[in-house]
Parts: C-alpha cells; sequence; structure tokens
C-alpha cells in the first residue's frame, strides 16, 4: 500500500469506494472503520424520510393498512386506516420512519457480517474477525445509499416511484405477484452492493479471482430476494 493510500481517511475511503474499491478495501484491511457508512444511514434515512413527498408514503401506508384491515376487519377500522394515513406524513411520522429504517439496516449490517465472516472464514487461510467483515459490510453499503438519494430525488420531481429503479416493471403484478415481487427486489444499487461485498471479501481473504466470492455473495443475494419476495407475495395473497 502506498503512502497515499495510507493517507485516505474515513470519508475519503466513502468517496473512494465508488471509482477505487480495491485500494478501499485494501486500507479497510488493516484499519477496518464503520463510523462513516454508519453517519451516512442516519443522515440520509433522515433526507429521505423527510424528503419523500407525502403522496408515496400515504398511499403505501394505505395498502398495508387496508390488506391488515382484511385479514383482520374487527380490529382495524376506516378510522383507523384515515388517522394512519394521515399521521404518516407528519414530522413524528416521517421520523418514526427514518428511525425504523436505521435499526432495519443496522440489524441487516450486523447479520450479514456475521453470516458472511464464518462462510469467508472457514474458506480463507486465517479466520476473519467481525469488525473487519463488518467494515466490509458498511462500505459496500455506500452506492446503496445513493440509491436512497437518487429515489427521493425521482419522486420528488419526476414522480418515479422506487419500482421504477428495479426489475419489477417486467412483470404485471396481475399475471404473476410472484415474479413482480422478485423483479422489485432487484436493483442495480443492490447489484452494485453485492459485487462490492464479493471484491471486500477477495481482498480480504486473499482468493486469486472475484469468481469464489461472487458466488456466495450472490447466491445469499438471490436466496435472500426470493425470501422476501415469497412472504410479500404471501402478504398479498392475504389481502386478496
Amino acid at each position: 500500500m502506498n503512502t497515499a493510500e495510507q493517507q485516505w481517511g474515513p470519508w475519503k475511503l466513502a468517496l473512494r469506494v465508488i471509482d477505487e474499491p480495491v485500494e478501499v478495501f485494501k486500507q479497510l484491511a488493516v484499519r477496518p472503520t464503520s463510523w462513516v457508512p454508519m453517519v451516512l444511514l442516519v443522515v440520509i434515512a433522515g433526507v429521505a424520510a423527510f424528503g419523500m413527498p407525502a403522496g408515496p408514503i400515504q398511499e403505501a401506508t394505505r395498502t398495508q393498512m387496508e390488506s391488515a384491515q382484511q385479514r383482520s376487519p374487527d380490529r382495524v377500522t376506516d378510522e383507523m386506516i384515515e388517522q394512519r394515513v394521515e399521521g404518516v406524513a407528519s414530522p413524528r411520522g416521517r421520523a418514526i420512519i427514518a428511525g425504523g429504517q436505521i435499526v432495519f439496516y443496522l440489524i441487516a449490517f450486523v447479520v450479514v457480517a456475521a453470516i458472511l465472516m464464518l462462510i469467508f472464514g472457514a474458506m480463507g487461510s486465517e479466520p476473519i474477525k467481525f469488525k473487519g467483515e463488518f467494515a466490509i459490510v458498511t462500505y459496500a453499503f455506500v452506492p446503496q445509499l445513493m440509491g436512497f438519494i437518487l429515489i427521493v430525488l425521482l419522486a420528488r420531481f419526476a414522480g418515479f416511484d422506487q419500482m421504477s429503479l428495479s426489475l419489477g416493471f417486467l412483470f404485471d403484478v396481475e399475471s404473476s405477484r410472484f415474479l413482480h415481487s422478485v423483479g422489485a427486489q432487484f436493483t442495480l444499487f443492490g447489484a452494485w452492493n453485492v459485487v462490492l461485498l464479493a471484491l471486500g471479501n477477495q481482498v480480504k481473504t486473499g482468493a486469486k479471482s472475484m469468481g469464489g466470492p461472487l458466488m456466495v455473495v450472490g447466491g445469499l443475494w438471490v436466496v435472500v430476494n426470493l425470501l422476501f419476495a415469497g412472504l410479500a407475495t404471501a402478504a398479498g395473497g392475504l389481502a386478496g
């Protein structure tokens, strides 16, 4: 590692993971750190929650509440739905959304880092420490954070939604709810995240090529997305 690379601080690492990911992961292998991506997550979750127009948030909330009402009509009334739809776009409602996203992704980071630590630790010549894997996971997530900002900008200024950045549009929900749900899970930024996770673990383990790490991470990504798609389809079936 040259002198210039050693001088990269945590903030520069977050920027350069976009165009110089190999050098970023080389430095993280020596000095793992995660606090900058976590700060970015908190800030961008707040920007996304408070920057998103009220319409998409309220529409999504109404859909969820109406689904819950069909499953439990005695417990979920029309009045409750209207109160929830009205409140979700309020400052308090948006703060709850931001907080929920932060907690969800923090838990996801911990789970993903633990799983990959065990897998790649077993595949490599030396065990991988959780701190090192957690650093890879958080910095590899930076493109996803860029995607959040892009979604907010598209929703506010172009009327697009998150589905516009996924493959969900390839399948009509009426003809195949499951395929539509599967497509909705796959986005450009998610694929970018997968490639960075594989690259980071290739650097960490010293693997000769990225093929093995990419098969591991990509396989887990597909399985998780199929699981979420199945849950979304089941929920939709109960609602229908």
